[in-house]
């Protein structure tokens, strides 16, 4: 999704990937885990998957503010002058 798209269901769909993305790696981790198979490089990797997916999502979710006419860019530029 690009910034400022009129999404009403974006905050919806990124609510739910952050939850099921940090359920999963819960799950993941505890089966891990159970084999004893849980060491540094299998967290580490678990940590970089979650800040791949959870940063862009979360600033889906706090957006608040979007332009109502034009883009954003475009905007920046007319405060500029």
């Amino acid at each position: 999704m690009l910034p400022f798209d009129n999404r009403p269901w974006a905050k919806t769909v990124a609510r739910t990937v952050i939850a099921l993305s940090i359920i999963a790696a819960i799950a993941g981790a505890y089966y891990l885990f159970t084999l004893d198979e849980l060491h540094i490089p299998e967290v580490t990797g678990i940590i970089l998957l979650l800040l791949t997916i959870l940063p862009p999502n979360i600033a889906i979710v706090f957006r608040t503010q979007t332009p109502q006419d034009g883009s954003a860019m475009s905007q920046a530029h007319l405060r500029t002058r």
